[in-house]
């Protein structure tokens, strides 16, 4: 087996969102580089039948129900994966919701909602897998999985923009907080990927506005991923990790 494949063997991963899209890309090239990986997720039989599928057997790949927002669950998840493997290496926070509603029309339980998985979930990640890092003392790196949409505005996502823009500044406070620790904190602002968030785009109508010509994959964010967390990105924390295709160098 190369070295490329074997490069997170040891460490310990949580990956939430991991039933599906990017998450699940996510989840997969580090279960195939080596890492035990802990998928997470609110639907109990897409995120089994992940597991299933990425572990094909394999009794490091495991997956736990939670809620992003959920201080609780955040709690089950760490005692469920330190309980599994010992300890907790990795975090990429990566569930999200998103949705258009103009501004006038918003609701503040439509921006509160919104934001308590996309803000409040990934702090809550960042603050229980950091507690988990400082046990083994050993570091870590923590990927908040932001958007273009967190760099650049687009019309009737106020609420996806406040969160996503949210995250790449947390991710820098937390890298000048936690860098002395060898904790690490990036973030990824993925741009046109084929998902299932994205399924309902007209492409034709998109692919003009992006330079390479085309929607990316699942794949392109879970390299990017994988090298934020693996030993390759060693030397690099609080940057904004573009994966966009040149959307926003326009």
């Amino acid at each position: 087996m190369q070295r490329s494949e074997r490069e997170l063997a040891g460490k310990v991963a949580i990956v939430t969102g991991a039933s599906r899209g990017i998450g699940k890309a996510v989840a997969a090239k580090f279960a195939r580089s080596g890492a035990c990986v802990v998928l997470t997720g609110r639907n109990v039989d897409a995120g089994t039948a992940a597991a299933k599928e990425i572990g094909g057997g394999r009794r490091d790949v495991m997956f736990v129900k939670a809620d992003q927002g959920s201080d609780a669950d955040w709690t089950a998840v760490l005692a469920h994966a330190q309980k599994a493997f010992g300890r907790v290496d990795i975090l990429v926070a990566n569930a999200g919701l998103s949705n258009n509603v103009p501004t006038a029309g918003m609701e503040l339980s439509q921006f509160r909602d919104l934001n308590r998985t996309n803000l409040k979930g990934p702090f809550l990640g960042l603050k229980h897998c950091v507690a988990a890092m400082r046990k083994h003392g050993e570091g870590g790196s923590v990927v908040l999985m932001s958007s273009i949409v967190g760099m650049v505005g687009v019309p009737g996502y106020i609420h996806y923009s406040a969160a996503k823009g949210g995250l790449r500044l947390m991710a820098k406070a937390a890298a000048l907080e936690l860098g002395a620790e060898n904790i690490r904190v990036n973030s990824i602002h993925p741009g046109m990927i084929r998902t299932d968030m994205t399924a309902g785009f007209d492409e034709q109508a998109v692919i003009p506005r992006i330079p390479l010509g085309k929607f990316g994959e699942g794949e392109d964010i879970a390299n990017a991923a994988l090298f934020l967390a693996s030993n390759r990105g060693k030397f690099i924390t609080g940057v904004q990790l573009v994966v966009d295709g040149g959307w926003t160098v326009q």
